[in-house]
């Protein structure tokens, strides 16, 4: 959406599972899963329920990433089945003490007490944990009476119970609507509010400003945290379909395996890849620190790792073939990448080039390129940044007689207007958005002046979650209209765009898209567009993921999928060495066709 930041940053690494034959039918073949995995797994789901949805007065007064830590810790160290329900008994008990552990599925409301005055339950919209991003919310909110509770468009009972298997054999019922007094929610007891005092105390003991990620207890915590608010509040598992489940097993198995920080990351960015996210992320800051980049970009064109632009001190050129990076095959090296990114399949391939040029300080880039017949071994230096990912002429540029270009990423209102009249009487002009726009550029409102009549922009759908599991949840439509400029661009407009378009670049191009007010130049875009959710996680990881729904105008499917361009373009290797821009040039044959046909 518009109005607040996206951010798309490179995320690693789909799994790859076992597939055994049988007789009747393939299947995967999953590895036996330990006890200390099973007990995590337990603890991990209960969690999530308590958590989110369960409303008692004792939920708000918990640090829930102290008790992440100090859950799993407590967890691991069960021997049994029997040792597992007690522990998990003694964990949740003083903040859920109107729970039960049954061996029956069968949900039972809970009796109003005799002093009740009204309900409580838990309404999400997305989700809000530690976020600083206003539009998602979690709030415990209260009825007039008992009779029952509305959740804006959510009506539930008195007493509600949802019924959660935990372990084999072992139900949680958990309410989610609880009876409240003029004190506060019904069903804390004596030994319940003790039972707290010291949970309390023990928590305290933990101190999150010192905990450090090689702990295996605050990896494994980080994994129950985010498995959750993905488990609960994603909004596209209609769309992407993965087993959740297993990969919340493989990720505690490898979070038990981990020996370095790299590998704790890689971890991490596994399970978030099967989500098809492309504004996933996972940040560890000191690994980010340690992050350098070379002066030199790529692109997968040919099915070979293509120089588009480099700085002139590495030695490369503009077409140069890599066929050697530190000493593997550029481009097996290339589609390694590729696998491991998150988004769609153009945006792995934009986020794959973008890795392939990233190292860690006191490293350097061993390369091996083909120029033409010749064969040149590099050595390329890190350093603090990059080059830009096509060259291209200046922010607002005429490029053929009476046809202007204009670097949408860059535009601002001011340089905007003090240009209009000139591009209002142009013959054609050439937006280029193959990029995300700056802070303070003109964006969405470009597209003022390029119609008569007002416009909206594509459907955003916040959820609202009131039970677990994704069951039964609902929308609230959330969609912006735009009045349109007196002032017009009177010529043939065309924009360029690619899958590394994202976000609120998908925005303007949906509008461009559904209302047909330019020619479409280049690739699909990356096909993730909504506002970004985000939990900073005990030991300063950050973790994100997409919080609502987009859809295009016509209520049809945006992710994965992007706007689609009128004029397909691909790139050969033959144009990058001529220093040529193939986006450019077929926008402005476009235009000069169109012009050609009035």
């Amino acid at each position: 959406m518009n109005k607040m930041k996206r951010i798309s940053l490179l995320v690693v690494a789909m799994m790859v599972f076992l597939v055994s034959a049988v007789p009747t039918m393939a299947k995967e073949k999953e590895a036996p899963v330990s006890r200390e995995i099973t007990n995590v797994q337990a603890f991990t789901k209960l969690y999530g329920y308590i958590r989110f949805f369960h409303p008692s007065d004792e939920n708000e007064k918990i640090d829930w990433q102290r008790f992440a830590i100090y859950g799993v810790s407590k967890a691991r160290a069960a021997k049994s089945d029997k040792e597992l329900t007690a522990a998990l008994q003694e964990l949740f008990y003083p903040i859920a003490p109107t729970m039960r552990f049954t061996n029956k599925d069968k949900a039972a409301r809970l009796n109003r007490p005799k002093q009740a005055r009204n309900l409580t339950a838990w309404l999400h919209q997305g989700v809000k944990m530690n976020s600083p991003q206003e539009m998602y919310t979690s709030e415990r909110l209260q009825s007039e009476g008992t009779s029952e509770i509305l959740l804006q468009k959510h009506i539930l009972k008195p007493g509600e119970v949802v019924v959660k298997q935990i372990t084999p054999g072992v139900f949680a019922h958990i309410p989610i609507v609880l009876y409240r007094d003029s004190k506060g929610t019904i069903g804390a007891t004596a030994e319940s509010a003790d039972r707290l005092t010291k949970l309390q105390q023990q928590l305290a003991k933990i101190k999150l400003d010192k905990v450090s990620l090689n702990d295996r207890n605050v990896q494994l915590a980080n994994v129950v945290i985010t498995w959750n608010a993905i488990q609960h509040f994603y909004p596209y598992f209609d769309v992407v379909k993965v087993d959740w489940e297993r990969t919340l097993i493989d990720a505690l198995q490898q979070s038990l395996n981990n020996r370095t920080l790299d590998q704790y990351s890689l971890t991490m960015k596994r399970m978030l890849a099967k989500l098809q996210d492309g504004h996933s992320l996972f940040i560890v800051p000191e690994l980010e620190r340690e992050a350098v980049y070379a002066p030199y970009r790529v692109e997968w064109i040919e099915d070979q790792v293509v120089v588009t632009n480099a700085k002139e001190e590495t030695g490369l050129k503009p077409g140069d073939v890599i066929l050697m990076i530190n000493g593997k095959k550029a481009d097996s090296h290339f589609k390694e990448l590729e696998l491991t990114m998150q988004g769609s399949r153009q945006y792995k391939r934009i986020l794959a080039a973008r890795e392939f040029y990233i190292g860690k300080k006191g490293t350097e880039a061993r390369l091996t390129v083909q120029r033409g017949k010749t064969k040149l071994d590099l050595t390329i230096l890190y350093g603090d940044r990059t080059v830009e990912e096509f060259i291209t002429p200046g922010v607002v540029e005429q490029v053929k007689d009476g046809i202007y270009y204009v670097n949408l990423t860059r535009l601002t209102e001011d340089m905007f207007q003090q240009n209009l009249s000139k591009l209002g009487h142009a013959k054609g002009v050439i937006f280029d958005l193959r990029g995300y726009p700056y802070p303070g550029t003109i964006g969405i409102n470009i597209l003022k002046y390029l119609t008569d009549s007002p416009f909206q922009t594509p459907q955003f759908h916040m959820p609202l979650f009131v039970f677990p599991d994704h069951e039964n949840v609902k929308f609230n439509l959330i969609q912006y209209t735009h009045e349109p400029e007196k002032s017009k661009l009177k010529g043939k407009v065309a924009f360029l765009t690619y899958g590394g378009a994202v976000s609120y670049s998908e925005t303007i191009m949906g509008i461009v898209e559904h209302y047909r007010l330019a020619d479409i130049i280049g690739q699909p875009t990356a096909g993730a567009n909504g506002d970004a959710n985000f939990i900073q996680l005990p030991g300063g990881c950050i973790v994100g993921w997409t919080g609502l729904v987009t859809l295009k105008q016509d209520g049809s499917q945006h992710h994965l999928i992007g706007i689609q361009p009128t004029v397909l373009v691909q790139r050969t290797i033959k144009e990058v060495r001529e220093g040529r821009d193939v986006y450019l040039e077929k926008a402005i044959e476009t235009i000069n066709a169109k012009q050609n046909n009035q």
